[in-house]
C-alpha cells in the first residue's frame, strides 16, 4: 500500500519513504526519509545468498536520524549511550539489532545508513526492497541490511544499572544465552593458544590519546565456544542478540553480535588479559581483563575490571 501511494506521489515529483522511530527517543513519530538532511551516499558491496551485490545508496545516517528526532533519551550515568541499541524491523517481521556504541561518532563511528534511494533500483515505489532499508557499508553479508523498513526502536538495557564497589577484578562470568556458562580468567584465556590475538589500539581517554598493545582472545570466539543459543527457525536469529560487558563498578557497554560476527561486521573486539604498558595484570589499574575495541575513537567501550559478559536476546527481552 505504501509503495503504491509512493508511486502515485512520485508522479507529482514528491518522494515518500516514511519510517516510524520510537522507544527511548525525545520525539518519536513518523519521519519522511527523503526530507532529511544532510544526505549521505555510500557505495557498498555485500553478499546476498552467497552472491556479490554492488549498489550505491543515499539517505541519512542512523545517527543523524536519531538526532533529528531530538536525540536518544539518556540518564546521568557515565556514557549511558553505550547501554542503548536500535532494533530495526522490516515489513515481514525480520529484525536486526545495532548498538549505539557502534554508530556514535565518539566511539565506533560506523556510518550505518537509513537509505531511501539507490542507483540499482532496489528501493523506491517499484523496488523489490521497499521504500527504505538499513545499509551497513562495511558488513560482508547483507543480513543487517533490513529491507522494506517499517520501524526503528531505540531500547536500553534494564534499569537500574548494576552497582559495584569497583576495584580490581580477577575474573568474569560468561553467561546468558549460552549452552555452557563459564568463568574466565587470564589463566583460562592464556590456555587458548590457537585463539590468541595481539592488537595495537589507539583511543582517547580522559588523560588524552592512549596507544597500547593488548593480548587476548576474540570476544566472538569466546561466545561461540560457550555455545550461543539461537533459534534455527528464525532467519539470522543471532542478529537479535547482544553481549553486555560489565565492570566491577557497574559500568557497562552493549555490543550487538552482528557487529562482531565475522560473517557481518567482523569487528575484532577482544577480551584482553595482558598489555605492554601494564594497564592489566598485577599492579595494573584496569584489572585482570578488559574489552578492547580496535578502531573506536574514544575508549568508552573498553570496559575495564571486567566482571561479566552476558548474552541477551534483545528482541525477546524487550518488546519491539
Amino acid at each position: 500500500m505504501e509503495q503504491s501511494f509512493s508511486g502515485l506521489l512520485a508522479q507529482y515529483g514528491y518522494s515518500f519513504a516514511p519510517i516510524y522511530l520510537g522507544g527511548d527517543i525525545a520525539d518519536p513519530g513518523f519521519y519522511n526519509l527523503p526530507d532529511l538532511t544532510p544526505v549521505t551516499t555510500e557505495s557498498v558491496t555485500y553478499t546476498a545468498a552467497g552472491v556479490p551485490v554492488r549498489d550505491t545508496y543515499s539517505g541519512t545516517t542512523l545517527w543523524n536520524l536519531l538526532n533529528t528526532a531530538g536525540g536518544v533519551t539518556t540518564t546521568s550515568t557515565k556514557n549511558d549511550i553505550l547501554s542503548k541499541y536500535v532494533v530495526a524491523t522490516g515489513s515481514d517481521g525480520y529484525t536486526a539489532v545495532y548498538s549505539l556504541g557502534e554508530i556514535d561518532p565518539q566511539f565506533g563511528n560506523q556510518p550505518v545508513l537509513v537509505a531511501s534511494s539507490d542507483t540499482a533500483g532496489q528501493l523506491g515505489p517499484y523496488g523489490s526492497d521497499g521504500l527504505s532499508r538499513i545499509v551497513v557499508p562495511d558488513d560482508k553479508a547483507g543480513g543487517r541490511y533490513v529491507s522494506d523498513l517499517v520501524s526503528l526502536k531505540v531500547g536500553s538495557l534494564p534499569e537500574p544499572a548494576p552497582t559495584g564497589a569497583g576495584g580490581i577484578a580477577a575474573s568474569a562470568t560468561l553467561s546468558g544465552a549460552v549452552a555452557d556458562p563459564t568463568i574466565i580468567t587470564p589463566e583460562t584465556l592464556s590456555r587458548l593458544t590457537s585463539q590468541t590475538l595481539t592488537e595495537t589500539a589507539t583511543y582517547l581517554s580522559g588523560a588524552g590519546s592512549v596507544t597500547d598493545t593488548y593480548t587476548g582472545v576474540s570476544l566472538w570466539n569466546l561466545i561461540q565456544d560457550a555455545g550461543l543459543l539461537t533459534d534455527p527457525s528464525i532467519k539470522n536469529d543471532l542478529l537479535n542478540f547482544a553481549v553486555v560487558a560489565t565492570g566491577s563498578d557497574g559500568y557497562r557497554a552493549v555490543f550487538s553480535l552482528g557487529e562482531i560476527d565475522p560473517a557481518f561486521g567482523n569487528q575484532q573486539d577482544i577480551v584482553a588479559y595482558a598489555d605492554q604498558k601494564g594497564q592489566l595484570g598485577s599492579g595494573g589499574s584496569d584489572g585482570a581483563m578488559r574489552i578492547v575495541v580496535p578502531g573506536d575513537v574514544a575508549g568508552g567501550r573498553y570496559v575495564s575490571n571486567l566482571t561479566s559478559l552476558e548474552i541477551i536476546n534483545v528482541t525477546a527481552a524487550h518488546a519491539i
